[in-house]
């Protein structure tokens, strides 16, 4: 496995961050509309969805690596999928945006997955610049396009592959949250407890109240060693978006308070 996913990584310097997360951005604006207008009405919406699923030629099962394989070639997926959302835009009925959303929101899924998390090399900061400009662009989106009521993004939440089934679960998703879980304290107590699960992860530090550490955030490394008191001390060397290229130094208990209101990107 992790053979085929180094044969899907692009060398740095031929990255386009701008144009991937340009791209990513247009699949979450038309799920993100899709879903806002299907939501108006429900119960049409849910029967749409029945009807849609009773095809055999239709499968409500989403699985990326069940659409295109770790090594695949993507495109052989996202081509055809790109010309039928070509097809429906600017839908024309509510038929269309069931039929458009349930192509577009897979499209999505592979799309990141096989164009961001397997393809790039070094993964944390091009996956980082790519998210962060990425939820820029939906931001300002969010906030100039009143057809869309809820906030868009910065991906977390359920997955398609379990709500577009039962398309109940969309009235108001934040599909560009797609691939956020939130920290539980079990999950952070089990980080403070294994440091080295830490390391490589991207987290998101979004606390309840207005914070300028709020962002995506990653420990580089830490160490360990016997405290004056005779205990365990211990050192978080902790990369901040808020705070550029500096890594800073943090405790274990600043570290178990970031975890407290942070989301992990889930891959």
């Amino acid at each position: 496995m992790a053979h085929l996913l180094d044969m899907s990584k692009l060398s740095e310097d031929s990255v386009d961050v701008e144009a991937i997360a340009t791209e990513l951005a247009r699949y979450t604006k038309i799920t993100s509309e899709d879903a806002e207008v299907l939501s108006h009405d429900p119960t049409r919406r849910d029967k749409l969805i029945a009807e849609l699923y009773r095809n055999p030629a239709v499968r409500p099962e989403h699985q990326i690596l069940q659409i295109v394989a770790p090594g695949g070639n993507p495109d052989d997926y996202l081509g055809p999928a790109n010309a039928a959302i070509a097809s429906l835009t600017p839908p024309k009925s509510f038929e269309d945006r069931i039929t458009r959303l349930h192509i577009a929101w897979p499209a999505a899924t592979v799309y990141f997955q096989h164009k961001v998390v397997f393809a790039l090399p070094g993964s944390s900061k091009l996956m980082d610049k790519v998210m962060i400009r990425y939820t820029k662009i939906m931001q300002e989106w969010s906030r100039t396009d009143s057809r869309v009521r809820f906030s868009p993004p910065g991906f977390g939440g359920s997955t398609m592959a379990s709500a577009l089934p039962a398309l109940a679960s969309l009235p108001t998703p934040p599909p560009s949250r797609e691939f956020l879980k939130q920290v539980s304290e079990d999950m952070a107590n089990d980080f403070l407890r294994n440091p080295d699960n830490m390391i490589g992860k991207l987290f998101v530090h979004d606390p309840p109240q207005e914070s300028r550490d709020s962002g995506t955030w990653e420990v580089i490394s830490y160490t360990a060693k016997k405290g004056d008191g005779g205990g365990l001390e211990q050192v978080f060397q902790v990369s901040l978006e808020a705070f550029g290229t500096n890594v800073l130094p943090m405790d274990k208990e600043e570290v178990k308070e970031f975890l407290k209101y942070s989301n992990l990107y889930v891959v």
